[in-house]
């Protein structure tokens, strides 16, 4: 969408394209078993092996959960440099999810509006508890606590858990873009951007609800043994 593209840099495009053909391929076997039933299950058939070989594709190479928290930590740590960029983004999606044109142009709109409001949940609980870090620390090292100090694995922890449902709305809202893009060129394209619409969008508010609804008691419930642990 002009103005408004995801800055996804080589890598990121590569994560989210291997995250998104290796989880499809394993489903659209697993479906082609289920159609075929005890003959797609049986060895004596091709339904079978198209399984077992798909089932690699999400494993090799990096597995489709280390391409999620590759692309969370990417796309978090891209609004932690460029943070007026990202709140520039904010406001186009919004604004053009309301007063674009083209319905379905607003409905791309919106799509990209959850997915940035599920990112700014996360980069907002997480920058929140770093502020929280630097109770007791002297201020003179507040700054490369809050710009330099980040542990992934301390500073990201909800994120973390979120990981494979925001990498699940990053894709949705790349495959949106481009199918937009294809359609203001080639109207014929339209269908097809409309009926990945239809796809998405109940998925991806659900996806939305659950990333800035759950995951704190989680959290909490894990630390509980470390802090008892510590005492």
């Amino acid at each position: 969408m002009p103005g408004n593209q995801l800055p996804l840099t080589s890598p990121q495009r590569r994560r989210l394209l291997k995250y998104f053909a290796a989880e499809n391929s394993v489903e659209i076997a697993r479906r082609g078993v289920q159609i075929h039933g005890g003959v797609g299950y049986t060895r004596d058939y091709g339904a079978e092996k198209l399984l077992r070989d798909a089932m690699v594709l999400p494993i090799y190479e990096g597995t489709s959960q280390i391409q999620s928290l590759m692309a969370m930590k990417d796309t978090l740590m891209g609004i932690l440099k460029r943070p007026q960029q990202f709140v520039t983004r904010v406001g186009q999606a919004n604004w053009r999810a309301v007063s674009a044109r083209d319905p379905l142009e607003r409905r791309v709109a919106k799509v990209q509006a959850l997915s940035l409001s599920a990112q700014q949940h996360l980069m907002t609980k997480t920058a929140l508890a770093k502020l929280g870090g630097l109770s007791g620390k002297p201020i003179s090292s507040w700054r490369d606590t809050m710009t330099k100090d980040w542990d992934p694995k301390r500073d990201f922890a909800l994120a973390m858990l979120h990981a494979e449902r925001l990498t699940k709305l990053l894709v949705d809202e790349a495959v949106a873009e481009i199918f937009l893009a294809q359609a203001k060129k080639n109207p014929e394209r339209r269908a097809v951007l409309e009926r990945w619409l239809d796809r998405i969008e109940i998925r991806d508010r659900a996806l939305h609800e659950e990333i800035t609804t759950t995951g704190d008691r989680i959290l909490q419930s894990l630390q509980t043994p470390s802090a008892a642990a510590a005492e």
